[in-house]
């Protein structure tokens, strides 16, 4: 795919950010820069400083720590129309922790999030667009945890089908494993049944 036209940027805001006015839109895009990210091309890398946030316009990303052992266990996963950023380096002032890799080709808004707070502070629309990206944060996080400790593994896999089809097309199910804590043969067992119960 190529790069998208300003035109087309502005067209998939107004569809995924429908509570925001075109003087909005202008005002996100003020203090933002548009990439197109190819496959494992990393977006933002831990141990960074640089107070940056993204937005999905197309394709997907993950969220990635890498234990002592060197593995890499996927913290986050996200898709199309969601922000994206390291809460410890954004609100804690901490090197970011997470390294945020694209999955397949991506295309997104860097955000400066101080810029951006300073619109949310002088914008009603754009406070609340940031007040609801802060709700998706947390609630995500209390899911996982949640989905974690209540559900068993075929749970946490419907669950996220039901959530985001779309996603699970797009990503690899090596990384839908590894986020879900269980191994890629687990996975395409689960799939394997869920298939042949829906048949």
């Amino acid at each position: 795919m190529m790069e998208l036209t300003e035109k087309e940027i502005r067209k998939i805001l107004s569809k995924t950010l429908p509570n925001l006015g075109l003087g909005e839109i202008e005002s996100l895009l003020s203090v933002s820069s548009y990439s197109k990210i190819e496959n494992k091309e990393i977006i933002l890398k831990s141990g960074s400083i640089s107070k940056k946030a993204f937005l999905i316009i197309k394709g997907a990303a993950r969220g990635y720590i890498v234990n002592e052992d060197g593995v890499e266990k996927n913290i986050v996963l996200r898709s199309e129309g969601i922000f994206v950023a390291d809460v410890w380096l954004i609100y804690k002032n901490e090197p970011q922790r997470y390294t945020f890799e694209a999955i397949g080709e991506t295309h997104l808004l860097m955000i400066d999030v101080k810029k951006f707070e300073v619109l949310a502070n002088t914008n009603q629309k754009i406070m609340n667009l940031y007040l609801n990206i802060l709700k998706e944060a947390v609630l995500m996080l209390s899911y996982r945890v949640e989905s974690m400790i209540t559900m068993s593994n075929e749970e946490r896999y419907l669950d996220l089908l039901k959530m985001n089809p779309q996603f699970l097309k797009s990503a690899y199910l090596k990384h839908v494993a590894n986020y879900l804590g269980i191994t890629p043969v687990s996975l395409s067992r689960i799939i394997h049944r869920v298939k042949k119960a829906q048949d």
